[in-house]
């Protein structure tokens, strides 16, 4: 392929059992059909390939989709589908998604959900807002009867169904609302609660989305101080930190003695989710591709092929890695569930067995 032909090909592995219909989709689909775009490569690969097909494709690339890896071509990939050793894929140039999985070593960038201590061949893009959000209802006006969790109930922290933190909201009219699948209406929420309990080392793979739905959607957030949250956070108005549900009780007599702190958080909010809109993640998708990763590939396109023996190497450092993070994952949760012997102390998020990534004879891409 001539390395100044911009053209970009987005693998799916669920292509033939998903996605056949996927050339046929514009952005109106990711609305109508938002359950569709959720989870994985269907958020990171089926969702980006919509809602930038047009864009690049009115910049004079060529956009493809198929669950084989294109040689000599850029490619972008979900890590679950570029995580074997049986492909091609050392022929393209690897633009993977690392989502909340291990460290990505066999690829050119990777691409992380947060700015969580990356490592010099990554790159933070955020993750999509939640496709179909529906904001608040603006005439709900600073009243709070309704609060929410948008996510899966599986890291949900205890206190969630705590006797004593339901009786306590019941007394104060609220309603607690646990939304497990749908996850876009915002319209009858007053305040969004972004807290669960997992491993450190999960919990620092996660991107802030929770956060940042809720901005767009208009709706003040009371947030545990989950990595992700916490580095996105540039002042108090961003959401109020909670660890329990005393704090969340707290804060939800705070807001209703103070009507003026609801809407400042609100408006805030607003303001700061103008960074996470669908435009503002297109825009660094697009510089991304023709700043660094188009740039790149035209440099170094023609020893992609011979590139065969690199990507052995890391795949086995990669796939050594996917075995270090799960196991660091089962035992942070293990040791949660246990009395502590000494010391109470959380393990960190991060390990030096992310070094991995370092798989020598090859570098991750031209601009390292």
């Amino acid at each position: 392929m001539d390395p100044a032909a911009h053209v970009v090909h987005f693998v799916l592995g669920n292509h033939t059992t998903h996605w056949r219909d996927i050339e046929r989709l514009d952005e109106s689909h990711i609305a109508s059909q938002s359950r569709r775009f959720v989870a994985g490569r269907n958020s990171w690969i089926a969702q980006t390939y919509v809602r930038l097909r047009p864009a690049l494709e009115a910049r004079g690339w060529t956009v493809t989709v198929g669950e084989a890896f294109e040689p000599g071509a850029i490619v972008m990939v979900h890590r679950d589908d570029a995580n074997d050793f049986a492909t091609c894929a050392h022929a393209s140039y690897l633009v993977v998604v690392r989502a909340d999985r291990a460290p990505v070593a066999a690829c050119d960038l990777a691409i992380v959900q947060n700015r969580i201590d990356n490592a010099p061949h990554e790159r933070f893009i955020p993750l999509w807002p939640q496709p179909g959000l529906r904001s608040r209802d603006p005439s709900r006006g600073a009243s709070i009867s309704r609060i929410a969790y948008y996510g899966r109930t599986t890291s949900a922290p205890a206190w969630f169904s705590d006797a004593a933190f339901l009786r306590a909201l019941r007394r104060r009219g609220i309603e607690f609302d646990i939304q497990a699948t749908q996850w876009e209406d915002y319209r009858r929420v007053d305040v969004c609660i972004a807290a669960r309990e997992d491993s450190g080392t999960l919990l620092a793979t996660k991107p802030a989305t929770k956060v940042y739905n809720a901005w767009l959607a208009g709706v003040p957030v009371l947030a545990a101080p989950e990595p992700a949250y916490v580095e996105l956070r540039r002042g108090p108005l961003d959401f109020i930190e909670i660890h329990d549900g005393g704090e969340v009780l707290e804060a939800l007599d705070a807001l209703r003695a103070d009507p003026a702190l609801f809407n400042a958080m609100a408006a805030n909010g607003l303001e700061r989710g103008k960074d996470y809109s669908v435009d503002a993640i297109r825009n660094r998708w697009l510089a991304l591709l023709e700043e660094e990763v188009q740039p790149a590939f035209a440099a170094r396109s023609g020893d992609l092929a011979s590139r065969r023996l690199w990507h052995l190497r890391a795949m086995a450092a990669q796939k050594t890695m996917s075995r270090v993070h799960r196991a660091r994952i089962a035992y942070q949760r293990w040791s949660v569930r246990q009395p502590p012997l000494f010391s109470p102390g959380r393990p960190s998020g991060q390990g030096a067995v992310d070094n991995l990534a370092d798989v020598p004879g090859e570098p991750f891409g031209a601009a390292d």
